[in-house]
């Protein structure tokens, strides 16, 4: 299972690009491939969730609104379709079907957020059963968001009906968690619906209306990137150009891991060949810049940024480059070169450049 807190994933991931003559390098695209073929959002209606949820200053219903919406509003275009349901009442609010931003938001807005909190009982172990006759005519894998504030007050205990479903579907069905539970018994029973399996994923409500905290949990719910190589065009014959003052190198398809500033073991091979070139330029100053997107704090990404651009520049000493001709500098998000309104913009300025001055 796993659970988000206060970690940021910033990834850093770009194209390779290095400016030293004729020399020419493979430039890569990111693809985006779904998780699953199926999305149903599995949304709790019941009396529980017209209380106020303190963390964000409105009632429980109200949050899983916003927090759906603003999910919908940030995934990608994926192959996949997506239904939304609720229960304590169950109801149907689109039956899963394609892709479509706007009426995904339409029913996700549909669903109550002003009602009669008192005889309104929490019957979620019932709902599972009505959702599971919907789900057995979907083909492929689903992924069931679960919002929750912790509470089952009615019918069939909603441990063992999750159980027996993961038991007769197998790997074809994960469940994750969006929690609104407040109390310590609300906690531990949502924990114990995660636990089932780990494939699950879950953050609380409080965490996840925090957008590095959501962007985070997008990625891990709903989709996997991956990078393929794409065939450089021919190169045009040579012109004359003027003695080069300044080489820029630009390193990408480098990615760390959660808050991590450890280069992995994959990258370390185009990091050798870039200390190769550094000691091939005499003895150049190396300036090492680390860049981010604009997700998250500007401050933790200013740190992020020059932890990984120091993480860098201590690889390159080790490789033999002088540490005398090493000087790091964190720009955090204040530096981007592409446009950050978009999923592809923000994951190339998750970058580290180094200029040979």
């Amino acid at each position: 299972m796993i659970r988000f807190s206060k970690l940021c994933f910033l990834s850093l991931v770009s194209m390779f690009i290095i400016g030293l003559g004729s020399t020419s390098f493979a430039e890569t695209k990111i693809v985006i491939e779904p998780k699953a073929e199926n999305f149903v959002y599995y949304i709790d209606n019941s009396g529980s969730m017209g209380f106020d949820y303190e963390a964000l200053g409105m009632t429980k219903s109200k949050a899983a609104r916003d927090i759906l919406v603003a999910i919908n509003n940030e995934l990608p275009e994926l192959e996949a379709n997506f239904g939304v349901y609720t229960y304590g009442p169950y109801k149907e609010y689109r039956a899963a079907s394609g892709f479509n931003r706007q009426a995904l938001n339409e029913s996700v807005t549909a669903i109550p957020t002003d009602f009669d909190i008192f005889g309104r009982q929490t019957p979620m172990g019932s709902g599972l059963l009505e959702l599971d006759k919907k789900l057995a005519g979907l083909q492929d894998r689903m992924a069931v968001v679960v919002v929750t504030d912790g509470e089952s007050n009615i019918g069939p205990d909603p441990l063992p009906v999750m159980q027996d479903m993961y038991n007769r579907y197998g790997n074809r069905i994960c469940f994750h968690f969006i929690s609104l539970a407040e109390t310590a018994d609300e906690k531990a029973f949502v924990d114990e619906l995660a636990g089932l399996n780990a494939c699950s994923v879950q953050a609380d409500a409080s965490e996840i209306a925090k957008d590095f905290v959501r962007a985070d949990f997008i990625q891990n719910v709903f989709y996997d990137s991956r990078q393929v190589v794409v065939a450089p065009e021919p190169e045009p014959a040579p012109e004359p150009k003027p003695e080069p003052t300044e080489e820029v190198i630009v390193f990408s398809n480098v990615t760390f891991d959660f808050d991590s500033a450890q280069i992995k073991a994959e990258y370390r091979d185009i990091l050798r060949e870039a200390a190769e070139i550094i000691k091939g330029r005499g003895d150049k100053e190396v300036v090492v810049e680390g860049h981010t997107c604009n997700i998250g704090p500007a401050e933790y990404n200013m740190g992020l940024s020059q932890r990984r651009a120091q993480s860098v520049a201590d690889f390159l000493a080790e490789q033999g480059v002088s540490a005398d001709r090493l000087e790091t500098k964190g720009y955090g998000l204040t530096n981007p070169r592409f446009d950050n309104s978009t999923r592809e913009g923000r994951s190339l300025n998750r970058r580290v450049e180094m200029n040979l001055k």
